[in-house]
C-alpha cells in the first residue's frame, strides 16, 4: 500500500512539474521581418502561450545593449497593449539605410480572471533564439546599389530551400524575395510559418523578407490568416517599395484558372480582386518614389505571358497589367510558377520589358547599380553559377 501511495505521489509531482514546464513561454516561431521602409520595419513572432511582447532597438554602434535605456516598441490594438501568441510589432522613427540591433522581450500572462487586475510575471525576459540580439538594416532610396536574392516554388521542400540559401548571409543582400508558392496550401497557418521562415531563420530574423503571394498560398482552410504572417505597407498583397536605384511593384495574380473552375469550389473571386488591384496600380506607378527610379521592377508569382499554352490568369495579366507597366517604364518582371526557367525578350508578348521566370531548384541573385544596369546570376542547389543575364 505504501509503495502504491509513493508511486501515485511521484506520478502526481511529475505531472505537475510537466504542466508547469509546458506553460513556460517558448518562442515557437520567429522572429521574422516584414514591411520594411526607410524609417521602420515590423517584427513578427509566434509564442507558445499568451505573453505581452515588445521590441527594444539600439544603434549598431558597438555599445553594450544594456549601456542605457533603449527605445521600446509594443503592439497595441485601439490604444491597449496586445497580449497573445501571434505578435506583430511595428518599429518606427528610424533612419534610412541604417543598421539597428533589436531584442525581443516578454512578460507571461499569469492570471486574467479579474478584468481590472490582469496579472503578468514580474520578470522582464529577453527571448533567446540562438542569439539574444538581432540586426536589421532599413531601406535607402538614395543608395547607389540594390542587391537581393530570390527563390520561388519551394512547395515545402525544406532540403531544397536550405540548400539554395546555404551560405547566404544577411549582409550579402538588401532583402530576400520569396516569389510565391513556398507552401503547398495554407491548411494550418503554423505550418505555413514553419515552412516559410524556420528553414531560413538566420536570414529572416536579420534582413527584410519581401513576399509576393503565390496561388498556393491562397489555398487551404487557414488561407485568410496569411496576411497576419506577411503584413505590408498597404495592408494588401500588392504594394511598392524602393531600395537605391530600384523601385519595385509587387503584384498578386491570384489563382491561375478561371474563377468558375471546379477546383475552387465556388470560392474564387479573383477577377474582381485583380480589377481592384489594376486601379490601384494605375496610381501607384505615378508615385514620385517609383516614377523617379532608374530601374523599375515588377515582382509577381504568375508571369504575364501570352503564349499559345498560357492559362487564363496569365492572359488576363498580359491584357490588363502589362499595358500599365509598359507605360510606367518597367524594365524587368521577375516571376515563378512554372517550376522551370523561362525567358521572354522585350516585345515577345506585348511586354515592354523582359520577363524572367526562375525555376524551383535555382536561386536568383540580382545586382543593380545606378548607371551600370542589372546583373542576374542563377545558382543551383550546389551553389554553382549556371546562368547570367544583363539588362
Amino acid at each position: 500500500m505504501k509503495k502504491w501511495l509513493t508511486w501515485v505521489l511521484a506520478l502526481s509531482l511529475s505531472l505537475s512539474a510537466s504542466l508547469l514546464t509546458a506553460k513556460e513561454p517558448t518562442l515557437k516561431y520567429g522572429p521574422w521581418i516584414q514591411a520594411v521602409t526607410e524609417t521602420g520595419f515590423t517584427v513578427l513572432l509566434k509564442t507558445s502561450v499568451d505573453v505581452m511582447a515588445w521590441v527594444e532597438v539600439a544603434p549598431d554602434d558597438g555599445t553594450a545593449f544594456e549601456a542605457e535605456p533603449r527605445q521600446a516598441y509594443c503592439q497595441t490594438v485601439a490604444g491597449r497593449r496586445y497580449c497573445g501568441r501571434m505578435h506583430s510589432i511595428r518599429v518606427s522613427g528610424l533612419e534610412p539605410g541604417t543598421t539597428y540591433r533589436y531584442r525581443i522581450y516578454r512578460q507571461k500572462l499569469e492570471d486574467a480572471s479579474n478584468d481590472n487586475a490582469v496579472q503578468y510575471s514580474a520578470a522582464k525576459v529577453v527571448w533567446a533564439n540562438n542569439t539574444k540580439t538581432f540586426r536589421m538594416r532599413t531601406f535607402d532610396a538614395s543608395a547607389r546599389t540594390c542587391k537581393f536574392t530570390m527563390v520561388c516554388d519551394m512547395h515545402q521542400k525544406v532540403d531544397v530551400y536550405k540548400s539554395l540559401l546555404d551560405g547566404v548571409k544577411p549582409d550579402d543582400f538588401d532583402f530576400l524575395l520569396l516569389n510565391g508558392d513556398i507552401v503547398n496550401a495554407t491548411r494550418n497557418i503554423d505550418t505555413s510559418i514553419k515552412y516559410t521562415f524556420e528553414p531560413v531563420r538566420h536570414l529572416s530574423a536579420n534582413m527584410p523578407v519581401v513576399f509576393a503571394r503565390g496561388n498556393h498560398e491562397g489555398r487551404g482552410v487557414d488561407w485568410y490568416k496569411t496576411p497576419e504572417v506577411f503584413p505590408t505597407t498597404t495592408g494588401e498583397f500588392y504594394f511598392t517599395f524602393r531600395q537605391g536605384p530600384c523601385a519595385f511593384v509587387v503584384l498578386d495574380g491570384g489563382e491561375d484558372k478561371p474563377d468558375a473552375d471546379v477546383e475552387y469550389a465556388g470560392h474564387a473571386r479573383y477577377d474582381a480582386y485583380r480589377s481592384r488591384q489594376l486601379e490601384w496600380l494605375k496610381e501607384a506607378v505615378k508615385d514620385p518614389s517609383f516614377a523617379s527610379a532608374p530601374y523599375k521592377i515588377c515582382l509577381i508569382h504568375i508571369p504575364a505571358l501570352n503564349d499559345k499554352d498560357s492559362w487564363y490568369t496569365q492572359k488576363w495579366l498580359n491584357a490588363h497589367f502589362v499595358p500599365v507597366l509598359n507605360e510606367a517604364g518597367v524594365c524587368l518582371m521577375l516571376s515563378g510558377h512554372h517550376h522551370r526557367y523561362l525567358y521572354r525578350e522585350k516585345g515577345d508578348c506585348g511586354n515592354g520589358f523582359p520577363i524572367v521566370v526562375n525555376s524551383n531548384v535555382d536561386r536568383l541573385d540580382v545586382f543593380a547599380e545606378e548607371g551600370k544596369g542589372l546583373d542576374l546570376r542563377f545558382f543551383n542547389t550546389k551553389g554553382e553559377q549556371i546562368r547570367t543575364l544583363h539588362f
